[in-house]
């Protein structure tokens, strides 16, 4: 068996760059480490251990137990050999078996020796008594065959999943598109525990007209994208969500499927692909529990997660893979949309107008269309026919952001199918000429003031509870003063529907611009594992005599541990001589120990000692 001392000696040799990557897969308590030796033992540390061996698939596990069972190193050929006289690992061949001997080599769970690698004691003992720490027993970690390989799907099941697919990826895009506009409108805050605040989780489901369960996933997918970030504990959208809101539907769902097949971990690529015309039901979380014995709740709700994801993008249907989605896992994105573009809706740039102030969309809109008008009209429900309402409040946004009556007109005139109706050009008279009878400007000393010559309006603010947090305080009979800034006070009459509009101090109409996007700022995060490499090579370089340090912690942890080493002597006449030694302690400058070769005691002068090394 390999023992810490041959781990200690290789945490040494290991690169910088090599021994932070371990540490990010192997993190340790950093308190208490001031050598390499340290370092050894606490990777070695029992309890460290089972949270490195939990998340181990069952091949690794196998792996770690042959080679604990065989004693010596094994060579990937040779491993392979013994994995698949195993059910569970049966035809493991040379490569998957050096794979995983590189895997289990990164973990720092297996020592390289003679070409192939041997487990450490320490991973040996853990893992033979799985039961009493929550692993598996090793007899049925190699005795359980894999569940059957559910059936490919028929082409007979592929119409109706491909279309159902193709209604779920549309919904999908759209959900993702309204989730920006309210994300925009309004951030959502991220509890500092993870997951949204309630009040954020319930407005976004009404806003998406989906149950609540479902905003999550939604969030994930626009996340995953780089459409939506949390910017200063909220979610906002991104700078890149403007050209995805402008991209055609097909482009847009691209985006959203390219980087869900990219972001997924090693593992469930290569697990989704393998079933990319098979179902993801009960057969995959059977295969699930079976392939990660040691922690299978863990990994069912890991995956339970893309699986959902994948569900509502259209990569799978009642999760059978669409047509879509083999393509996706199978040939990537590209070839994903265009297997997709075949069942999608085709879009729309005219709308029809109705006298009642409503805008049907006899398909889905062109982004560009779809866009402008949100900009004026408010969504009232969303399909293939989605449902707008024109509003005094919306025209007046409309008019904040920048559009005229004649602009509006125009918009309006170029899309529709039915002219613009009578109702809506008074509406838009009306909302036009009622436009900035509530102004906000800042006062001298920053605060926001709120003014209007109709004292019925001003009033009507007042007393207006939703408005309640602004603290508004009657100046005069056409004033109200706040205490927040202008800006604050001027978004909160906005989102109240107010014909308002914001002044600068000479009285110029200004538009303010609200945080609406999330800044993707580098932020130099600290590295623990950095910062602890760094810490052991600098004081292993400040030993003022570096090798007699190493060769003594050497010698105390091989003597601890009646471990039997190589020691190299000098002897008088200059040659080196190697005894199989085990030592048994060190005192008064010589070490002692029992001769293994000649069956003798010996006692060497510590001067004389060059180095040792594990018999490993």
């Amino acid at each position: 068996m390999t023992t810490t001392l041959a781990l200690a000696a290789r945490l040494r040799a290991l690169s910088d760059d090599e021994l932070v990557a371990a540490l990010h897969v192997r993190p340790v308590r950093r308190s208490g480490i001031s050598d390499f030796f340290d370092l050894a033992e606490a990777l070695l540390d029992p309890d460290n251990l089972v949270r490195a061996l939990a998340p181990l698939d069952r091949l690794q596990l196998a792996a770690l137990i042959v080679l604990g069972r065989e004693g010596a190193a094994l060579s990937a050929d040779r491993l392979a050999e013994r994995l698949s006289e195993h059910p569970a690992t049966a035809g493991t061949d040379a490569h998957r078996a050096a794979a995983t001997i590189a895997a289990l080599g990164r973990l720092l769970l297996v020592h390289p020796a003679d070409g192939g690698a041997a487990p450490y004691e320490a991973v040996t003992a853990v893992i033979a008594s799985g039961p009493q720490r929550g692993l598996p027993r090793p007899d049925a970690v190699l005795a359980t065959a894999p569940p059957p390989v559910p059936p490919t799907t028929t082409e007979d099941d592929r119409p109706a999943t491909d279309r159902l697919s193709a209604e779920r990826a549309f919904e999908a895009v759209a959900s993702v598109s309204e989730l920006l506009a309210e994300l925009g409108r309004e951030g959502a805050r991220e509890l500092q525990k993870g997951g949204l605040a309630l009040p954020a989780a319930k407005r976004l489901s009404e806003a998406l007209a989906v149950e609540s369960g479902a905003v999550p996933a939604i969030l994930a997918v626009a996340g995953r994208a780089g459409l939506a970030a949390v910017a200063d504990g909220v979610w906002l959208p991104t700078a890149e969500a403007a050209a995805w809101q402008h991209a055609t539907t097909p482009d847009r769902w691209r985006a959203l499927a390219s980087a869900w097949v990219g972001s997924l971990p090693g593992d469930l690529s290569t697990l989704f692909a393998a079933r990319s015309r098979s179902s993801w039901d009960d057969g995959l979380r059977a295969h699930i529990a079976w392939l990660y014995p040691a922690s299978p709740a863990e990994a069912l709700e890991r995956v339970a997660e893309r699986v959902a994801e994948a569900e509502l993008l259209g990569i799978t249907a009642r999760r059978l893979p669409s047509s879509a989605g083999t393509a996706l896992l199978e040939s990537g994105p590209a070839a994903a949309t265009e297997a997709m573009i075949a069942h999608f809706p085709a879009e729309v740039s005219k709308v029809y107008l109705q006298h009642d102030l409503t805008v049907i969309s006899p398909g889905p809109l062109a982004p560009e269309v779809e866009s402008r008008l949100r900009t004026m009209a408010d969504l009232e429900s969303r399909a293939l026919a989605s449902t707008f309402r024109f509003s005094a409040a919306s025209v007046d946004r409309a008019v904040t952001a920048g559009e005229s009556a004649a602009s509006i007109h125009a918009f309006l005139a170029a899309v529709s199918l039915t002219g613009v109706p009578q109702p809506l050009d008074y509406l838009i008279a009306e909302a036009v000429a009622r436009h900035g009878r509530v102004r906000v400007r800042a006062a001298d000393d920053g605060h926001g003031l709120v003014r209007s010559d109709d004292a019925m309006l001003l009033g009507t603010i007042a007393v207006d509870q939703s408005l309640s947090s602004l603290r508004l305080l009657r100046v005069d009979d056409t004033t109200l003063s706040s205490r927040f800034p202008r800006d604050v006070v001027f978004w909160a009459l906005s989102d109240a529907r107010y014909p308002v509009v914001a002044e600068n101090a000479a009285g110029t109409v200004v538009t303010p611009q609200r945080r609406i996007i999330a800044e993707r700022a580098v932020v130099e995060a600290r590295d623990p594992a950095a910062e602890l490499v760094a810490r052991l090579r600098q004081e292993d370089a400040a030993d003022e005599d570096t090798a007699e340090q190493w060769l003594a912690r050497q010698l105390d942890q091989a003597v601890r541990a009646r471990q039997t080493v190589i020691v190299q002597v000098a002897m008088p006449d200059g040659r080196l001589v190697e005894y199989l030694l085990e030592p048994t302690g060190i005192g008064g400058g010589r070490l002692r120990g029992r001769d293994r070769a000649a069956d003798i005691e010996r006692t060497l002068p510590l001067s004389s000692v060059r180095g040792l090394r594990s018999v490993d």
